[in-house]
């Protein structure tokens, strides 16, 4: 076997990591899953709203409505004439339900996706005792747009729980149509019913009608910040989710191509013109490069998300800064126990029994998400920040949705805790890289990788 070179020269680093970059980014499987899937559903959200807008089909037809006396009918008729004439109804209708406390039921929901639809919808009057054959008939041939029969105990002022509105539309019916019919005629029920009584209906829309909560969070310093439990949920796990898999993925890459190289006896073609931490080095930061780009694709689609609905000021500037810094950290760790593990085993299966007690432990940030996003000043959240190789995961998630600024000592600390714990994690690895990659045969045992990091 040649000799293997010695020394630590950049240049022959940079030939390793160009070489490691490009096996990997250029080739079909990264281009389609990692960039263009990410492009093209952005692309595709974007386009969803003006594909609904171009193809909202107008409501118009007659519907018949059997009733007692007619009240529902009346109620139902005003109602359709107030969208014909006033589209904004629609629009007021979805604000009023996205504001409630009241969660919008699957009609609800339809109706808030048919904003902006042309209606023009007029009702014809039955008596309930009527025979409605004839009528059945015509909405299956499509002549009529819907048959709603409404039983006299619904005009009650205790009306029966048991109770429903029979709703009869044509086969070829839109859900949207369905749902936009269904909610009018409820709404035009509930009208007859309470004017039935004699009650005026305004005064009792706003007797019932629910205040809205304005929460607000009193910070140590005496003012007061703004409070949005899905935001604070949500957007820190985003972020700690994002830096998850662009960490990972090019970590487990990393492992797949030093075991492939190994076992096609390509290391040690390499090893004759490069040492073994040249090698190391090249490739961890050949792949830290395929991990950037990864970063900033699903990073860009966020930030864009964000802007198009004018969340930006959610997270500080000073939070995406320090984001960066925590993910190189997370980066270098995790490719370290990787490149480790890949150059000690031979197959991919043998990997699988060292990589599962690392990956017990990184996935650990996903298990306390919640709770650490519910109090990012906790003493879980402040523990763990400190508890490599997991700490860069805790700080996104305490740094992206905290309300109040991290204390700078513990931001400090965990700097300095995770950075010596980077450097130790790199420097094990590459002892344990140094024997790996020559070494064929049964799997080491963890006990064993400890003594060959422990070897001169």
């Amino acid at each position: 076997m040649a000799r293997q070179p010695k020394g630590f020269r950049l240049d022959r680093i940079m030939v390793v990591a160009i070489r490691e970059f490009r096996s990997t980014v250029f080739t079909k499987g990264f281009i389609i899953g990692a960039i263009a899937f990410p492009l093209g559903m952005f692309f595709l959200v974007a386009l969803i709203p003006m594909l609904m807008s171009d193809h909202m089909v107008p409501i118009t037809g007659t519907i018949v409505i059997a009733d007692e006396d007619g009240s529902v009918a009346t109620a139902a008729q005003a109602a359709f004439d107030r969208m014909r004439d006033e589209p904004s109804t629609l629009g007021d209708s979805a604000r009023d339900l996205l504001t409630s406390d009241a969660a919008p039921d699957l009609d609800d929901l339809h109706v808030l996706s048919d904003v902006g639809t042309t209606v023009n919808v007029q009702v014809k009057r039955l008596s309930i005792t009527s025979d409605l054959t004839d009528v059945r008939a015509e909405v299956q041939a499509e002549t009529l747009l819907a048959l709603a029969e409404i039983p006299s105990e619904l005009l009650d002022a205790d009306p029966s729980v048991d109770s429903v509105i029979a709703l009869l539309v044509p086969s070829k019916t839109s859900p949207k149509t369905t749902a936009l019919l269904s909610r009018t005629i409820r709404d035009a029920t509930v009208i007859a019913r309470v004017e039935r009584t004699g009650t005026d209906l305004a005064k009792a829309r706003a007797l019932v009608r629910q205040p809205k909560t304005d929460a607000a969070r009193m910070t140590r310093e005496g003012t007061q910040a703004s409070e949005s439990l899905e935001l604070r949920l949500f957007i820190p796990g985003g972020f700690m989710i994002l830096m998850w898999i662009a960490t990972f993925t090019s970590a487990n890459q990393l492992c797949t191509t030093t075991i492939e190289e190994k076992s096609s006896k390509v290391i040690e073609v390499l090893l004759s013109a490069l040492s073994p931490t040249e090698l190391l080095a090249g490739k961890i930061v050949g792949q830290s490069f395929v991990s950037a780009i990864m970063l900033a694709t699903y990073g860009s689609v966020g930030i864009a998300g964000l802007a198009f609905a004018t969340m930006l000021d959610v997270v500080p500037l000073s939070a995406m800064l320090m984001f960066i810094v925590w993910f190189v950290l997370a980066y270098f760790m995790a490719a370290a126990i990787m490149v480790a593990v890949g150059s000690a085993v031979s197959d991919l299966r043998e990997a699988q029994s060292l990589i599962g007690p690392a990956m017990s432990v990184m996935i650990i940030p996903l298990l306390v998400w919640l709770p650490i996003s519910e109090n990012p000043t906790g003493w879980l959240a402040t523990v763990s920040s400190f508890i490599p190789p997991i700490g860069p995961f805790i700080m996104v998630l305490r740094t992206t949705g905290a309300m109040e600024p991290i204390p700078l000592w513990q931001i400090v600390g965990s700097l300095i805790v995770n950075g010596c714990a980077t450097v130790v994690l790199i420097w094990l690895a590459g002892r344990v890289f140094r024997i790996g990659v020559l070494m064929q045969g049964k799997p080491p045992t963890p006990l064993e990788l400890l003594r060959w990091a422990r070897a001169r």
